[in-house]
């Protein structure tokens, strides 16, 4: 909660003070879509998922003149990946150990994010975005040991946390549409006792931008 509170005071300071020209759009609402990938790890160990493709969108509305209220969500699916697995989920009750078993698993992972960007320009042509917030992830998960057994199954999992992200998006003169790039760190964190430790997703995208109107609403 303190880092959230750091972060909004962060881009409120920042709006108040700016004072730099911006473009139209700095003033309008928008829609975006966007497609990249995703790398889900956890904290404790550093095992990492494959990289998996992502898609999603996001929605922005003018709070002061660079300042937005920020949502975004985004869909990840992986199947049938080679990763490891801790034995002590093998037995009940749950013992940790630090032995792995090598197994065959699937995940999906649909997030939602809500907080505030706060953008400004670098030039005619491009603009810095800062994102921050909170995030509601629902996760689902599948693992197998290689002989078809199925070891863990976790359907519709929800999880809170928080997230921080970074764009470069550029103009294009005389129009509505802008393109960027965006990353994107979520910390995911739940009480369930086969996530021990914290959740990292970082996300990767490219996206296309569409401003509602041209005019100070």
């Amino acid at each position: 909660m303190k880092t959230l509170t750091l972060l909004l005071t962060f881009f409120v300071l920042f709006s108040v003070c700016d004072i730099s020209a911006q473009k139209f759009h700095k003033k309008s609402a928008f829609v975006s879509g966007l497609i990249g990938g995703a790398q889900i790890s956890n904290s404790s160990n550093g095992n990492e998922s494959p990289v998996a493709i992502s898609f999603g969108g996001s929605f922005g509305f003018p709070i002061t003149k660079n300042l937005f209220l920020y949502t975004r969500g985004s869909f990840t699916s992986k199947s049938n990946f080679q990763s490891f697995y801790n034995t002590s989920y093998l037995s009940s009750p749950i013992q940790f150990s630090d032995q792995l078993v090598e197994v065959n698993s699937s995940f999906s992972q649909l997030l939602f994010n809500g907080g505030l960007l706060y953008s400004f320009n670098l030039s005619d042509e491009f603009a810095l975005g800062i994102s921050g917030g909170v995030t509601f992830a629902v996760i689902n998960q599948e693992a197998k040991l290689l002989g078809g057994h199925i070891i863990s199954n976790v359907d519709n999992e929800t999880i809170w946390g928080y997230f921080g992200g970074v764009m470069v998006e550029k103009y294009w003169e005389d129009k509505n549409i802008t393109t960027f790039i965006e990353a994107q760190y979520n910390f995911l964190q739940s009480d369930a006792p086969y996530h021990p430790t914290a959740l990292n997703s970082m996300n990767f995208a490219f996206g296309v931008r569409y401003y509602l109107s041209r005019k100070s609403f």
